[in-house]
């Protein structure tokens, strides 16, 4: 059984409001549990791993994106500012 943290918990280690992260719950992307009516929502820490990892962009694997990054981010790609 894994470790289950609150909104405020995930919210406070991912660097997320706790608006983002009740945003997400409610459309259905990160599980959550009530165990009472009443009670707080808690969220497996190990859900939100998996749900933060499906997220995260990999320009590795994309040969054209990876190439646009290299340059807009090379000093050729900047503008030259003449010198009066």
């Amino acid at each position: 059984m894994g470790e289950y943290v609150t909104i405020k918990d995930i919210a406070l280690r991912a660097s997320l409001s706790e608006k983002t992260v009740r945003k997400f719950i409610k459309r259905g992307e990160i599980p959550c549990y009530r165990p009472h009516p009443r009670g707080k929502m808690l969220i497996r820490w190990s859900d939100f791993e998996v749900w933060i990892e499906s997220r995260r962009v990999r320009i590795e694997a994309d040969a054209d994106a990876k190439e646009m990054l290299e340059i807009l981010f090379s000093s050729a790609a900047s503008p030259k500012r003449e010198r009066a």
